[in-house]
């Protein structure tokens, strides 16, 4: 009877594994539908083929905006590119407003000359001339024999001196400038009588007010002239202030 059973579960056992079912784990298994209630289980088969690529699923809504980034560093500056080509010249601008023409600067001039001797004196003498050449500004007065200046500047003088043809005559003349010695002028004869001529000049800068004349120093001989004119003055500006 022990041999009868055992054959008995052996052909069951067969009859199940032709019946196997295959669960969610990979793990074949199959219950029995029998008294017996017998569960046989068997080891999982081989993996099988991948299964072919499904369709593309819908598009998905676009994301929001990052946060912006932080600010890169600087980078180096770039070689100089090449000069350009010059462009076109552009239209002509309109015409300015006529300029002003610059004041015309100051004319001062004067030239006097004497044609009379002047006579030995103990004093120094003011030289006066009576015969005006030019006096453009109007700066010389003939009355006192001075110039006095009206336009501050630059100024040139020149005067003359001349002996009386008489032996051992001299004189001394002075340009002053407001009672100051700025040049002098010396003539003397000698044994012979020969009529001495010079002259001596001088620029000066001068302010408005001041005063310039010629001076015979007291004690010297006379001065000679005559309708010649040899004692002459004269004056200009060469700048004004």
């Amino acid at each position: 009877m022990m041999k009868i059973a055992v054959l008995v579960s052996l052909l069951l056992v067969l009859r199940a594994f032709s019946a196997l079912e295959t669960d969610q784990d990979g793990v074949c298994s199959r219950q029995l539908n029998n008294s017996q209630n017998i569960t046989v289980v068997a080891a999982p088969g081989a993996k099988g083929e991948p299964g072919t690529e499904g369709p593309q699923g819908p598009k998905g809504e676009q994301g929001g905006n990052a946060p912006r980034g932080a600010p890169g560093k600087l980078g180096p500056a770039g070689p100089r590119g090449d000069k350009g080509d010059k462009g076109e010249q552009g239209p002509a601008g309109e015409r300015g407003a006529p300029g002003t023409s610059p004041p015309a600067p100051p004319v001062v001039a004067f030239s006097v000359a004497r044609t009379s001797r002047l006579e030995k004196s103990s004093q120094d003498t003011v030289v006066t001339y009576d015969v005006v050449l030019t006096n453009v500004g109007g700066a010389y007065n003939q009355e006192t024999g001075k110039f006095v200046t009206e336009v501050g500047g630059v100024y040139f003088f020149i005067f003359t001196g001349m002996t009386p043809s008489v032996a051992r005559k001299t004189y001394y003349l002075r340009l002053m400038k407001n009672g100051e010695k700025m040049v002098g002028l010396h003539e003397h004869n000698g044994s012979q009588a020969n009529s001495q001529s010079s002259s001596n000049s001088a620029i000066l800068q001068l302010q408005p007010g001041d005063e310039v004349y010629v001076l015979l120093i007291g004690g010297s001989y006379s001065l000679y002239s005559s309708g010649n004119r040899y004692l002459t003055f004269s004056g200009y500006l060469i700048h004004a202030d």
